[in-house]
């Protein structure tokens, strides 16, 4: 992927003799920079057991690996498209399961997007529009963040910087080859993060249509281009459709066992709505890490931190561009990119904080391009407007933190007015070398986002990743967790709180994972969410028989630290929160029938019998998943009461405080 990012400036390069310059220097700076920021300690970070759980059991099969299986089994299916997966799957079938190789490939991923957009912007405005905009991307607390993490986001993050390089290359071009590229990376985009991915399409359309050819050669260029796009987009639901369900794991957050129900139902329309659809055709999911819907939803106190320190700069850039008279299919490009990410994140009904680092792409980009241009036409008040304006904004969200990192709002103020002294003594002066005055606006701006950027290095949490000491930022959820009004926690908290250390040890859930230690069903919080302590499992280990199933828990959030401590096939009964309706009551008891399941964690600390949201779990709160009462929805439920009636409590001291049900003696 870099080789393609890096095709037009190598291919230039051999068309002339190399010459080393200060945009060879600043590339390689942002680079280490950024790798070492998204790398550093990634060993010692924090992870999600779930979506570790997944890259996991993804790596034990070319089945798993291709369905996204939940467990080794393959029982059933993440709720996503797998494919931002299918790398760290791969770094785990390469390097061995661990904390680096789930979390490293998104490190990565993240360093190669920085590079695509420094390079990409350079070729719209020169070298100081491309090291700002890959300086502003790098920078953005919540994309760090999620660097850090194995949160499903990173890979959608360098496919949209793919799609921005092609669509730059389409645009000034006009080329039907680069413009049919972008489609295919907007459709690989879709295969990491689905509807979010053609997000993209109104700019691209906007853009080209501005572009000088001839009309109908851009309608005919736009067909083929989407076209492409929506076949790539879409291939991956239509093999799984083509599969007989018997013949691979049931789709994870759907009623019906679709692949269609799973990218446009739960991930698509039940990503707007609370309550569900009217027909209870598909679930609704709303995570509520972010506040309520509103046109400043992204200046809460939630999302503000996270991304919001250049949205008000990249407005004016727009303006700017405009009055710059630049390239219009650029500016439309960038303008409805931007427009159309942030409509979306200020209108969805839920999410979580790290949703919005996709917008940072078109915003770094319009940061860097005004800024440049500005300094391009000798516009010295335009550069002590965008100076200004991001110095001025950056100071007021550190206030709105005054607790997190409270000598910064001073050091900004200060780099600020240097910077603006210097593009003014540099403007009256005419001086020919301002490199200096480039950078130090540059830092000027970005300076307060690199500190938070920097420092994700000592507030790790891979559940809900976001930048910041998270108890100063409102919780993360809206309402801390362990906070007022919250959940409490014990040592090794939910998200929205600040980790105390780097090694992993009682955070939520499991750390490093090392056979459950650290996991919160074995030191408070949030039930159902861990419980693999090594007493359980080796109990387990030494009793289940011939049984195929390690155990069966109550959802796959229950499973996964089981899994990742024994990398041994674990049930995940009702997929991801035990709502799924899978397996059914008779194919569970077959399969105790059959001898290949024992032993039932029901409840207590290790399932939630019957899921979040779902019959018998924890109820309330925005961001369950909801859906018309069906028999499906009552699966769960179904099962945990049978295993209660039927199966017989263990009582052995060593594992008494489990709920674990012992299920041969039914068969």
């Amino acid at each position: 992927m870099v080789l393609i990012g890096l095709s037009h400036t190598v291919h230039s390069m051999t068309k002339t003799r190399f010459h080393w310059t200060s945009w060879h220097t600043g590339l390689t700076i942002l680079t280490v920079a950024s790798a070492t920021v998204y790398l550093w300690a990634l060993e010692l970070s924090s992870r999600s057991e779930y979506y570790a759980s997944i890259a996991y059991s993804m790596s034990m099969s070319w089945s798993n690996f291709f369905f996204g299986a939940l467990d080794p089994a393959g029982t059933g299916s993440l709720d996503k498209i797998p494919g931002s997966y299918w790398v760290p799957a791969a770094f785990v079938k390469v390097f061995g399961f661990s904390t680096w190789s789930i979390e490293a490939p998104n490190a990565i991923a993240t360093v190669v997007a920085v590079v695509l957009i420094a390079i990409a912007t350079k070729r719209l405005a020169g070298p100081t529009a491309g090291l700002i905009a890959g300086a502003a991307f790098a920078a953005t607390p919540i994309v760090a963040a999620v660097a850090r993490s194995n949160q499903p986001q990173s890979f959608f993050l360098l496919t949209l910087a793919l799609a921005f390089f092609s669509a730059v290359n389409a645009i000034q071009k006009k080329s039907l080859g680069h413009l049919v590229l972008t489609g295919v990376w907007i459709g690989l985009a879709f295969q990491t993060y689905m509807l979010e991915a053609w997000a993209v399409w109104p700019a691209l359309i906007v853009a080209y249509l501005l572009v000088d050819k001839k009309l109908i050669l851009k309608l005919r260029d736009l067909a083929i281009a989407g076209a492409t796009s929506l076949a790539v987009s879409l291939s991956w639901i239509f093999i799984v459709s083509l599969v007989p369900a018997s013949a691979r794991p049931y789709v994870g957050g759907t009623y019906s066992n679709s692949a269609w129900e799973m990218v446009f139902g739960y991930n698509g329309l039940g990503r707007f709505s609370a309550t569900g659809s009217a027909t209870g055709a598909y679930r609704s999911f709303t995570p509520p890490f972010s506040g309520s819907p509103s046109v400043l939803r992204l200046f809460n106190e939630q999302l503000a931190g996270q991304i919001a320190w250049l949205i008000p700069t990249a407005i004016l850039g727009i303006v700017l561009l405009f009055l710059l008279k630049f390239s219009k299919p650029v500016i439309w490009l960038l303008t409805v990119w931007f427009a159309t990410f942030a409509l979306m994140f200020s209108v969805v009904a839920g999410m979580h904080q790290f949703y919005t680092s996709a917008l940072a792409v078109p915003m770094a980009a319009i940061v860097g391009v005004a800024f440049a241009e500005a300094r391009k036409q000798n516009k010295a008040w335009m550069q002590l407007s965008l100076i200004g304006l991001t110095v001025t904004v950056a100071i007021a969200i550190s206030l709105t933190y005054s607790s997190y990192l409270p000598w910064l709002p001073w050091v900004q103020l200060v780099v600020g007015i240097l910077a603006a002294v210097a593009v003014i003594v540099a403007d009256e002066m005419t001086l020919t070398r301002t490199w200096w005055v480039a950078l130090l606006a540059g830092a000027s701006m970005l300076l307060t986002p690199i500190a938070w950027t920097i420092d994700t290095v000592n507030h790790t949490n891979s559940i809900n990743p976001m930048a910041g000491n998270g108890s100063a930022m409102g919780g993360g959820m809206g309402g801390s967790m362990g906070g007022p009004g919250g959940m409490q926690g014990g040592p090794g908290q939910m998200p929205g709180r600040q980790m105390p250390n780097l090694n992993g040890q009682g955070q939520m859930p499991g750390g490093q994972g090392q056979q459950g230690q650290g996991q919160m069903g074995q030191g408070g919080g949030m039930p159902g969410m861990g419980g693999a302590s090594s007493a359980l499992i080796s109990y387990l280990q030494a009793n289940r028989g011939t049984a195929s199933y390690l155990v069966a828990t109550f959802g796959a959030m229950s499973s996964a630290s089981f899994i990742t401590a024994t990398g041994e096939s674990v049930l995940p009964i009702g997929g991801f929160d035990g709502s799924d309706p899978y397996p059914s009551l008779d194919a569970f008891k077959k399969l105790v029938s059959d001898g290949k399941l024992r032993f039932v964690l029901s409840g207590g600390q290790g399932g939630l019998g019957g899921g979040m949201g779902g019959p018998g779990g924890m109820q309330g709160g925005p961001g369950q998943q909801t859906g018309t009462a069906n028999a499906s929805a009552n699966n769960s439920s179904t099962i945990s009461a049978w295993v209660t009636s039927a199966c017989t409590l263990v009582t052995d001291s060593s594992v008494s405080s489990n709920n674990l049900y012992d299920c041969s003696a039914t068969k």
